[in-house]
Protein backbone atom coordinates (compact mmCIF):
# COMPACT_ATOMS: atom_id res chain seq x y z
CA UNK A 1 0.00 0.00 0.00
CA UNK A 2 1.44 3.36 -1.06
CA UNK A 3 0.99 6.12 1.50
CA UNK A 4 1.33 9.67 0.10
CA UNK A 5 3.99 11.81 1.69
CA UNK A 6 3.24 14.93 3.67
CA UNK A 7 4.35 17.11 0.73
CA UNK A 8 2.13 15.21 -1.71
CA UNK A 9 -0.84 15.57 0.62
CA UNK A 10 -0.26 19.31 0.96
CA UNK A 11 0.03 19.67 -2.82
CA UNK A 12 -3.27 17.78 -3.26
CA UNK A 13 -5.01 20.09 -0.80
CA UNK A 14 -3.59 23.14 -2.51
CA UNK A 15 -5.09 22.02 -5.85
CA UNK A 16 -8.60 21.80 -4.38
CA UNK A 17 -10.75 24.89 -4.72
CA UNK A 18 -11.85 25.11 -1.11
CA UNK A 19 -14.60 27.64 -1.75
CA UNK A 20 -16.08 25.42 -4.45
CA UNK A 21 -15.84 22.39 -2.17
CA UNK A 22 -17.53 24.34 0.62
CA UNK A 23 -20.40 25.29 -1.70
CA UNK A 24 -20.95 21.66 -2.64
CA UNK A 25 -20.88 20.51 0.98
CA UNK A 26 -23.33 23.31 1.87
CA UNK A 27 -25.83 22.12 -0.75
CA UNK A 28 -25.76 18.53 0.51
CA UNK A 29 -25.94 19.56 4.17
CA UNK A 30 -28.86 21.88 3.43
CA UNK A 31 -31.01 18.90 2.45
CA UNK A 32 -29.51 16.06 4.48
CA UNK A 33 -29.98 17.88 7.81
CA UNK A 34 -33.72 18.66 7.31
CA UNK A 35 -34.37 15.11 6.10
CA UNK A 36 -32.81 13.74 9.28
CA UNK A 37 -35.07 16.07 11.28
CA UNK A 38 -38.11 14.99 9.25
CA UNK A 39 -37.22 11.35 9.86
CA UNK A 40 -37.36 11.89 13.62
CA UNK A 41 -40.59 13.89 13.25
CA UNK A 42 -42.33 11.29 11.07
CA UNK A 43 -40.21 8.24 10.24
CA UNK A 44 -43.18 6.41 8.69
CA UNK A 45 -43.42 8.94 5.87
CA UNK A 46 -40.09 7.68 4.46
CA UNK A 47 -41.63 4.26 3.75
CA UNK A 48 -43.63 5.47 0.76
CA UNK A 49 -42.60 6.51 -2.75
CA UNK A 50 -46.12 7.74 -3.48
CA UNK A 51 -47.31 10.52 -1.17
CA UNK A 52 -44.34 10.02 1.10
CA UNK A 53 -40.73 11.13 1.57
CA UNK A 54 -38.92 8.10 0.10
CA UNK A 55 -38.33 10.02 -3.20
CA UNK A 56 -35.92 12.24 -1.27
CA UNK A 57 -33.47 9.32 -1.18
CA UNK A 58 -33.59 9.18 -4.98
CA UNK A 59 -33.14 12.96 -5.10
CA UNK A 60 -29.97 12.78 -2.96
CA UNK A 61 -28.67 9.92 -5.10
CA UNK A 62 -29.25 11.91 -8.31
CA UNK A 63 -27.68 14.98 -6.71
CA UNK A 64 -24.60 12.97 -5.73
CA UNK A 65 -24.18 11.52 -9.22
CA UNK A 66 -24.65 14.90 -10.90
CA UNK A 67 -22.11 16.49 -8.54
CA UNK A 68 -19.54 13.87 -9.57
CA UNK A 69 -20.35 14.02 -13.30
CA UNK A 70 -20.47 17.82 -13.41
CA UNK A 71 -17.48 18.50 -11.15
CA UNK A 72 -15.13 19.59 -13.97
CA UNK A 73 -17.77 21.73 -15.67
CA UNK A 74 -18.63 23.52 -12.43
CA UNK A 75 -15.04 23.96 -11.25
CA UNK A 76 -13.79 26.25 -14.03
CA UNK A 77 -11.93 28.84 -12.00
CA UNK A 78 -10.96 29.80 -8.48
CA UNK A 79 -13.83 31.47 -6.71
CA UNK A 80 -14.37 33.49 -3.55
CA UNK A 81 -16.90 32.01 -1.19
CA UNK A 82 -18.11 35.06 0.72
CA UNK A 83 -20.01 36.99 -1.93
CA UNK A 84 -23.49 38.51 -1.82
CA UNK A 85 -24.85 35.61 -3.88
CA UNK A 86 -23.36 32.90 -1.69
CA UNK A 87 -24.59 34.60 1.49
CA UNK A 88 -28.11 34.81 0.01
CA UNK A 89 -27.84 31.17 -1.12
CA UNK A 90 -26.78 30.14 2.39
CA UNK A 91 -29.87 31.87 3.81
CA UNK A 92 -32.11 30.08 1.29
CA UNK A 93 -30.46 26.75 2.06
CA UNK A 94 -31.30 27.21 5.73
CA UNK A 95 -35.01 27.36 4.90
CA UNK A 96 -35.49 23.56 4.52
CA UNK A 97 -34.11 23.10 8.05
CA UNK A 98 -36.32 25.92 9.36
CA UNK A 99 -39.30 24.28 7.66
CA UNK A 100 -38.50 20.86 9.18
CA UNK A 101 -38.17 22.29 12.68
CA UNK A 102 -41.31 24.37 12.20
CA UNK A 103 -43.45 21.27 11.71
CA UNK A 104 -43.03 20.56 15.42
CA UNK A 105 -44.11 24.09 16.35
CA UNK A 106 -47.41 24.58 14.57
CA UNK A 107 -46.31 24.97 10.96
CA UNK A 108 -48.19 21.85 9.88
CA UNK A 109 -51.47 23.30 11.18
CA UNK A 110 -50.80 26.48 9.25
CA UNK A 111 -50.14 24.50 6.06
CA UNK A 112 -53.42 22.59 6.53
CA UNK A 113 -55.33 25.86 6.93
CA UNK A 114 -53.62 27.21 3.83
CA UNK A 115 -54.75 24.10 1.95
CA UNK A 116 -58.36 24.75 2.93
CA UNK A 117 -58.01 28.37 1.84
CA UNK A 118 -56.62 27.49 -1.62
CA UNK A 119 -59.37 24.95 -2.27
CA UNK A 120 -58.03 21.45 -1.63
CA UNK A 121 -61.17 19.29 -2.18
CA UNK A 122 -61.24 17.78 1.33
CA UNK A 123 -65.04 17.89 1.69
CA UNK A 124 -65.52 16.00 -1.57
CA UNK A 125 -62.72 13.42 -1.33
CA UNK A 126 -61.78 13.29 2.37
CA UNK A 127 -59.71 15.05 5.01
CA UNK A 128 -56.62 13.02 4.08
CA UNK A 129 -56.09 15.21 1.04
CA UNK A 130 -55.75 18.38 3.10
CA UNK A 131 -53.95 16.89 6.13
CA UNK A 132 -51.47 14.62 4.28
CA UNK A 133 -51.54 14.93 0.49
CA UNK A 134 -51.44 18.73 0.44
CA UNK A 135 -48.54 19.13 2.95
CA UNK A 136 -46.39 16.62 1.05
CA UNK A 137 -47.20 18.31 -2.27
CA UNK A 138 -46.32 21.75 -0.96
CA UNK A 139 -43.17 20.45 0.72
CA UNK A 140 -41.71 19.07 -2.50
CA UNK A 141 -42.52 22.26 -4.40
CA UNK A 142 -40.89 24.40 -1.70
CA UNK A 143 -37.78 22.20 -1.58
CA UNK A 144 -37.53 22.40 -5.38
CA UNK A 145 -37.72 26.22 -5.27
CA UNK A 146 -35.10 26.38 -2.51
CA UNK A 147 -32.82 24.01 -4.44
CA UNK A 148 -33.06 25.76 -7.81
CA UNK A 149 -32.63 29.24 -6.31
CA UNK A 150 -29.57 28.23 -4.28
CA UNK A 151 -27.93 26.36 -7.17
CA UNK A 152 -28.36 29.39 -9.43
CA UNK A 153 -26.87 31.72 -6.82
CA UNK A 154 -23.94 29.41 -6.05
CA UNK A 155 -22.99 28.21 -9.53
CA UNK A 156 -24.90 30.34 -12.03
CA UNK A 157 -26.48 29.02 -15.21
CA UNK A 158 -23.89 26.25 -15.54
CA UNK A 159 -25.05 24.97 -12.15
CA UNK A 160 -28.65 24.75 -13.37
CA UNK A 161 -27.44 22.68 -16.32
CA UNK A 162 -25.24 20.45 -14.16
CA UNK A 163 -28.03 19.71 -11.65
CA UNK A 164 -30.95 19.80 -14.07
CA UNK A 165 -31.98 16.16 -13.54
CA UNK A 166 -32.17 16.32 -9.74
CA UNK A 167 -33.90 19.74 -9.91
CA UNK A 168 -36.54 18.50 -12.36
CA UNK A 169 -36.96 15.34 -10.33
CA UNK A 170 -37.81 16.95 -6.99
CA UNK A 171 -39.94 19.58 -8.74
CA UNK A 172 -41.69 16.94 -10.82
CA UNK A 173 -42.57 14.90 -7.75
CA UNK A 174 -44.17 18.01 -6.27
CA UNK A 175 -46.15 18.68 -9.46
CA UNK A 176 -47.40 15.08 -9.63
CA UNK A 177 -48.44 15.24 -6.00
CA UNK A 178 -50.17 18.59 -6.56
CA UNK A 179 -52.13 17.22 -9.51
CA UNK A 180 -53.41 14.32 -7.43
CA UNK A 181 -54.13 16.64 -4.48
CA UNK A 182 -56.37 19.02 -6.40
CA UNK A 183 -57.69 16.45 -8.93
CA UNK A 184 -57.72 13.13 -7.03
CA UNK A 185 -59.15 9.76 -8.03
CA UNK A 186 -58.73 10.25 -11.76
CA UNK A 187 -60.48 13.59 -12.11
CA UNK A 188 -57.38 14.77 -14.00
CA UNK A 189 -58.35 12.61 -16.98
CA UNK A 190 -55.22 13.19 -19.10
CA UNK A 191 -53.18 10.81 -16.92
CA UNK A 192 -55.85 8.12 -17.02
CA UNK A 193 -54.87 7.01 -20.54
CA UNK A 194 -52.58 4.23 -19.25
CA UNK A 195 -55.23 2.76 -16.94
CA UNK A 196 -57.06 0.56 -19.54
CA UNK A 197 -53.78 -0.82 -20.94
CA UNK A 198 -52.43 -1.61 -17.49
CA UNK A 199 -55.68 -3.12 -16.22
CA UNK A 200 -56.13 -5.43 -19.21
CA UNK A 201 -52.45 -6.43 -19.00
CA UNK A 202 -52.86 -7.35 -15.34
CA UNK A 203 -56.05 -9.26 -16.08
CA UNK A 204 -54.39 -11.20 -18.92
CA UNK A 205 -51.52 -12.37 -16.71
CA UNK A 206 -53.88 -13.30 -13.86
CA UNK A 207 -56.00 -15.30 -16.31
CA UNK A 208 -52.88 -17.18 -17.42
CA UNK A 209 -52.19 -17.98 -13.76
CA UNK A 210 -55.63 -19.56 -13.43
CA UNK A 211 -57.52 -16.71 -11.76
CA UNK A 212 -60.90 -15.38 -12.85
CA UNK A 213 -60.99 -11.66 -13.56
CA UNK A 214 -63.70 -9.08 -14.19
CA UNK A 215 -63.11 -5.46 -15.20
CA UNK A 216 -65.73 -2.87 -14.27
CA UNK A 217 -65.84 0.92 -14.68
CA UNK A 218 -65.26 2.92 -11.50
CA UNK A 219 -66.45 6.35 -12.58
CA UNK A 220 -63.56 8.81 -12.91
CA UNK A 221 -61.50 6.85 -10.37
CA UNK A 222 -60.22 4.39 -12.95
CA UNK A 223 -61.16 0.74 -13.48
CA UNK A 224 -62.26 -1.79 -10.88
CA UNK A 225 -60.59 -5.19 -11.26
CA UNK A 226 -62.19 -8.11 -9.45
CA UNK A 227 -60.12 -11.28 -9.11
CA UNK A 228 -61.19 -14.63 -7.70
CA UNK A 229 -59.89 -18.18 -7.54
CA UNK A 230 -62.01 -21.33 -7.70
CA UNK A 231 -65.22 -19.58 -6.70
CA UNK A 232 -63.69 -18.20 -3.51
CA UNK A 233 -64.08 -14.73 -2.12
CA UNK A 234 -62.87 -12.20 -4.72
CA UNK A 235 -60.32 -9.50 -4.11
CA UNK A 236 -61.05 -6.19 -5.80
CA UNK A 237 -59.26 -2.86 -6.10
CA UNK A 238 -59.41 0.22 -8.29
CA UNK A 239 -56.50 0.85 -10.68
CA UNK A 240 -56.06 4.62 -11.06
CA UNK A 241 -53.47 6.65 -12.98
CA UNK A 242 -51.05 6.83 -10.04
CA UNK A 243 -50.82 3.01 -10.04
CA UNK A 244 -51.06 2.47 -13.79
CA UNK A 245 -47.45 3.26 -14.62
CA UNK A 246 -47.34 7.06 -14.92
CA UNK A 247 -45.39 7.44 -11.70
CA UNK A 248 -42.87 4.71 -12.58
CA UNK A 249 -42.31 6.12 -16.08
CA UNK A 250 -41.80 9.54 -14.54
CA UNK A 251 -39.06 8.25 -12.23
CA UNK A 252 -37.53 6.17 -15.02
CA UNK A 253 -37.24 9.14 -17.38
CA UNK A 254 -35.02 11.05 -14.95
CA UNK A 255 -32.79 8.09 -14.18
CA UNK A 256 -32.22 7.21 -17.83
CA UNK A 257 -31.56 10.88 -18.71
CA UNK A 258 -28.86 11.07 -16.06
CA UNK A 259 -27.38 7.73 -17.06
CA UNK A 260 -27.12 8.59 -20.77
CA UNK A 261 -26.18 12.25 -20.40
CA UNK A 262 -22.65 13.05 -21.48
CA UNK A 263 -21.92 9.55 -22.80
CA UNK A 264 -20.45 8.78 -26.23
CA UNK A 265 -23.36 6.46 -27.06
CA UNK A 266 -24.81 7.17 -30.50
CA UNK A 267 -28.18 8.88 -30.75
CA UNK A 268 -29.84 5.81 -32.27
CA UNK A 269 -28.66 3.51 -29.47
CA UNK A 270 -29.80 6.07 -26.89
CA UNK A 271 -33.29 6.06 -28.42
CA UNK A 272 -33.33 2.26 -28.39
CA UNK A 273 -32.24 2.15 -24.75
CA UNK A 274 -34.87 4.71 -23.72
CA UNK A 275 -37.72 2.94 -25.56
CA UNK A 276 -36.77 -0.55 -24.35
CA UNK A 277 -36.36 0.70 -20.80
CA UNK A 278 -39.72 2.47 -20.86
CA UNK A 279 -41.46 -0.68 -22.12
CA UNK A 280 -39.71 -2.73 -19.45
CA UNK A 281 -40.66 -0.24 -16.73
CA UNK A 282 -44.30 -0.39 -17.79
CA UNK A 283 -44.29 -4.21 -17.81
CA UNK A 284 -42.58 -4.40 -14.40
CA UNK A 285 -45.32 -2.15 -13.01
CA UNK A 286 -47.92 -4.59 -14.38
CA UNK A 287 -46.12 -7.43 -12.59
CA UNK A 288 -46.16 -5.37 -9.39
CA UNK A 289 -49.94 -4.98 -9.59
CA UNK A 290 -50.35 -8.67 -10.39
CA UNK A 291 -48.41 -9.47 -7.21
CA UNK A 292 -50.70 -7.20 -5.19
CA UNK A 293 -53.78 -9.12 -6.40
CA UNK A 294 -52.17 -12.51 -5.77
CA UNK A 295 -51.31 -11.44 -2.20
CA UNK A 296 -54.80 -10.00 -1.73
CA UNK A 297 -56.51 -13.23 -2.78
CA UNK A 298 -54.28 -15.56 -0.79
CA UNK A 299 -53.42 -13.47 2.29
CA UNK A 300 -56.05 -10.76 2.57
CA UNK A 301 -56.41 -7.01 2.06
CA UNK A 302 -54.04 -5.92 4.84
CA UNK A 303 -50.89 -7.67 3.48
CA UNK A 304 -51.83 -6.53 -0.03
CA UNK A 305 -52.04 -2.92 1.16
CA UNK A 306 -48.66 -3.20 2.90
CA UNK A 307 -47.07 -4.58 -0.26
CA UNK A 308 -48.71 -1.87 -2.38
CA UNK A 309 -47.52 0.99 -0.19
CA UNK A 310 -43.99 -0.19 0.55
CA UNK A 311 -42.51 -3.43 -0.76
CA UNK A 312 -43.95 -3.16 -4.25
CA UNK A 313 -41.75 -0.15 -5.01
CA UNK A 314 -38.71 -2.43 -4.87
CA UNK A 315 -39.90 -3.94 -8.16
CA UNK A 316 -39.05 -0.65 -9.89
CA UNK A 317 -35.78 -0.14 -8.00
CA UNK A 318 -34.58 -3.68 -8.80
CA UNK A 319 -35.61 -3.29 -12.45
CA UNK A 320 -33.70 -0.02 -12.84
CA UNK A 321 -30.57 -1.50 -11.28
CA UNK A 322 -30.72 -4.56 -13.54
CA UNK A 323 -31.53 -2.62 -16.71
CA UNK A 324 -28.88 0.08 -16.26
CA UNK A 325 -26.34 -2.63 -15.44
CA UNK A 326 -27.21 -4.44 -18.68
CA UNK A 327 -26.84 -1.22 -20.71
CA UNK A 328 -23.50 -0.50 -19.02
CA UNK A 329 -22.19 -3.99 -19.73
CA UNK A 330 -23.40 -3.83 -23.35
CA UNK A 331 -21.58 -0.56 -23.95
CA UNK A 332 -18.36 -1.36 -22.11
CA UNK A 333 -17.91 -5.08 -22.71
CA UNK A 334 -19.80 -5.99 -25.90
CA UNK A 335 -19.94 -2.92 -28.15
CA UNK A 336 -16.63 -1.58 -26.85
CA UNK A 337 -14.97 -4.94 -27.52
CA UNK A 338 -16.35 -5.05 -31.08
CA UNK A 339 -15.01 -1.56 -31.78
CA UNK A 340 -11.60 -2.50 -30.40
CA UNK A 341 -11.50 -5.60 -32.61
CA UNK A 342 -12.46 -3.60 -35.69
CA UNK A 343 -9.65 -1.10 -35.05
CA UNK A 344 -7.09 -3.87 -34.59
CA UNK A 345 -8.22 -5.65 -37.75
CA UNK A 346 -8.06 -2.51 -39.86
CA UNK A 347 -5.18 -2.98 -42.33
CA UNK A 348 -2.60 -0.28 -43.15
CA UNK A 349 -3.99 -0.18 -46.71
CA UNK A 350 -7.42 0.73 -45.30
CA UNK A 351 -5.98 3.59 -43.27
CA UNK A 352 -4.05 4.90 -46.27
CA UNK A 353 -6.91 4.53 -48.74
CA UNK A 354 -8.27 8.10 -48.43
CA UNK A 355 -4.93 9.40 -49.75
CA UNK A 356 -4.87 6.96 -52.69
CA UNK A 357 -6.85 9.08 -55.19
CA UNK A 358 -4.55 12.06 -54.58
CA UNK A 359 -1.47 9.90 -55.13
CA UNK A 360 -2.90 8.52 -58.39
CA UNK A 361 -3.68 12.05 -59.52
CA UNK A 362 -0.05 13.08 -58.98
CA UNK A 363 1.10 10.02 -61.01
CA UNK A 364 -1.12 11.11 -63.91
CA UNK A 365 0.58 14.46 -64.09
CA UNK A 366 3.92 12.75 -64.76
Amino acid sequence: MIIPSKEQFKRLLSEIDRSFLLKTVLVFAAFIVPLIILYFVDSGSFNYLWKGRAPYFLFLWLLFLEAILGWKNLKTERTTFWTKKTVLAAVILLLPTVYSLGLKFGLHSGIVELGRAVGVPAEQFGEWYVTHSWPFSLEYVLFAVFFVASIWLLYGVRGLKAFSVSAFFVGGVGIFYMIDTFSPNGTFTVLQSLVPITTHGVAAILNLLGYTTEILPASVDGLLLKVSMGGGRPYEAIIAWSCAGSHSLFLYSFMIMLFLRGTSISRMRKIIYVVVGAAGTFFVNILRIVTIYVIGINSGASPAKLFHEFYGEFFFIAWMFIYLSIVFLLETRFIGKIRGTQKRNQSPLDTAQPELPQRLERDKNF
